[in-house]
This record gives C-alpha cells, sequence and structure tokens, in this order.
C-alpha cells in the first residue's frame, strides 16, 4: 500500500501540465468554491482543523485536484491514498495515527473501501479516536491528532448511510455549461502555445463532453495534430482536418459510440445489453461504464435493467 504524503506548494508548482493553485484559477463549481471558502476560513479563525468534506461525480471533473488547492489554501498537509490500496482495519489505524494535527486526509475512490474498515472511521472521525482490540480482547481507546477527511467517490449510491452522514460537507459536482466549456478550451490551448481565434472554440466545444478531463484530453489531441503537421495556428481549415481525423461527432460521440446506436438503430426493438457487448466485442461493464454514460446524457438511448432502447 502506498500513501503520499503531498507538499502541495512544490506539487503544483513542479507539473508539467500544472493544476490550478488555487480556487480562482479552478473553472467551474462555483457554488462549491464558495463554500469551501467559507469552511477554510471558518477553521482558521477558530484554529481548528475543517470538518470532513465528500466528493460525489464521475471521474474527470477534479475532485483531487480541488482536494489539494484546500490544502494549498488551508496551510496543510495532504495524505492521498485510494479505496483499494486499504484492505484491512490494521492499515487504516496506520495511517490516522500518522497524521499530525490538522492534517487533512484525502481517500478517493472510497467506495471500495471494506464496511470493517469503514467502522474504523465512524469514531475517528467523530471523536478523533481508534479503539484498538487487544489480545486478551479488551478495548484501548487511543486519542489521535484531530484531522479533515475529504473522501471522493464515482459511486456515491454505494456509500453506507451511516458513513454518509458523518460528513459535514457533501458536494455533488455538475456538469460544465457551454461557457465554461470554452473557458477551460481556450486556457489549454493558451497553455499548449497554439494560436487560435475565439471563434473556433465553440466549434471545438461541440465535439467534446462537458468533463475537464475529456476537455483537456481533446486539447492535447489537438495539439499533437497540429505539431505533426508543422503548424502553430489552429484554423478552420485545421479543425476540420482534425475532427475527420479523429472521428469525433458532436456531444463527443466517437466511433464506439456511433456503432452502439447503429446496433440498436438496425434491430428497431429494444436490445438486450449482453447482446449489443457481444457486438460491439467489449464486456456489459464497460458498455454500462464507458459508453453508455454519455448516450444517456445526450438522451440518445433509455436502459432499463437488462433492454436498451433507442431514442
Amino acid at each position: 500500500m502506498e500513501i503520499k504524503k503531498i507538499n502541495t506548494e512544490k506539487l503544483l508548482d513542479l507539473n508539467k501540465h500544472p493544476r490550478p493553485h488555487n480556487f480562482e484559477e479552478f473553472i467551474g463549481q462555483e457554488h462549491i468554491k464558495w463554500v469551501l471558502k467559507t469552511a477554510i476560513q471558518s477553521a482558521q479563525k477558530r484554529e481548528s482543523h475543517m470538518w470532513h468534506i465528500l466528493f460525489s461525480w464521475p471521474s474527470g471533473f477534479g475532485k483531487t485536484t480541488i482536494a489539494q488547492i484546500i490544502s494549498k489554501q488551508a496551510h496543510t498537509w495532504i495524505k492521498a491514498v485510494t479505496g483499494y490500496a486499504i484492505s484491512k482495519p490494521a492499515e487504516i489505524v496506520s495511517i490516522l495515527n500518522s497524521l499530525e494535527k490538522w492534517d487533512i486526509l484525502f481517500i478517493d475512490e472510497i467506495h471500495r473501501l471494506k464496511p470493517n474498515i469503514e467502522e474504523v472511521l465512524y469514531i475517528a472521525m467523530e471523536d478523533f479516536v481508534i479503539d484498538m482490540v487487544m489480545p486478551e480482547w479488551w478495548n484501548v481507546r487511543i486519542p489521535i491528532n484531530p484531522f479533515t477527511l475529504i473522501w471522493a467517490t464515482t459511486k456515491s449510491e454505494s456509500l453506507s448511510q451511516p458513513i454518509k452522514n458523518r460528513f459535514i460537507y457533501n458536494f455533488h459536482f455538475m456538469d460544465y455549461s457551454p461557457e465554461e466549456k470554452r473557458v477551460l478550451i481556450k486556457k489549454y490551448l493558451t497553455e499548449y502555445k497554439i494560436k487560435f481565434n475565439d471563434n473556433i472554440l465553440s466549434q471545438i466545444s461541440s465535439k467534446v463532453d462537458a468533463v475537464p478531463r475529456e476537455i483537456h484530453n481533446m486539447c492535447i489531441k489537438i495539439r499533437d495534430f497540429i505539431i505533426s503537421r508543422n503548424e502553430k495556428n489552429l484554423d478552420e481549415n485545421l479543425r476540420n482536418q482534425f475532427i475527420l481525423h479523429s472521428k469525433i461527432d458532436d456531444g463527443g460521440l466517437t466511433p464506439l459510440h456511433n456503432k452502439y446506436l447503429e446496433i440498436l438503430r438496425k434491430a428497431d426493438r429494444p436490445i438486450w445489453v449482453k447482446a449489443i457487448a457481444v457486438q460491439l466485442w467489449i464486456n456489459e461493464k464497460a458498455v454500462e461504464e464507458d459508453v453508455e454514460p454519455l448516450l444517456l446524457k445526450l438522451g440518445k438511448i433509455e436502459k432499463t435493467a437488462w433492454w436498451r432502447i433507442l431514442v
């Protein structure tokens, strides 16, 4: 198991593609940033720790980045670990014992934590103590330093209600608006030293999902496409060439998405998801997690527990 203790002052300066340094540089999620600023200011005035925070929404929205910004703005250390890396209660006990006063513990993919590990966290989060069962079968209560737990999950429905109730702040990240998408595209293209006209931003924006990581990935592809052609300016002609080259349709639909829609269109009836997976040559889980979310978001399909219908 790897636990990373991060000095955000250095981390944010050394990244080749720097993460935002502060809330002002982080595009979008305005309500979340406003509430977090208030929580940080309160902790500083109280000279105490922040209360625990839960982030939920699919990957790619910057949950890890915001956790690092919180650490930087609050002038605290942050220790990061993924949920799947913690397999035994003794491991979470060791992590909690290692925390210094007002540290932030960031656990990503926390829906992978086992129930017996969650139980160790209950009392640690509320009372900052750990209950240890000794060989003689009696308990010892060990105090730990006050800390802030930040949990991130892509499957909030998998969390138990007792653990959800222990988070004072529970944030659900929202899709990015067309204007926020354009701001992000402009930011990334500028960072990659690509020259462009602002009127081309909307045309690029229409070809990508409203997820920051997807937007960033597209800008990297644009950069590589332009460099490969010994160009520096993204004009209308190069933009059209890139779209044809990448085979990306409106909304960010890829050839795999279009193949999925073609299967439903040809069948002209509800199709079992397993049958779709077979025709796409991928497993059902990949269909449900990698292909269908965007189609549902764009209103292209409807789904039941078993069947898929073309809208």
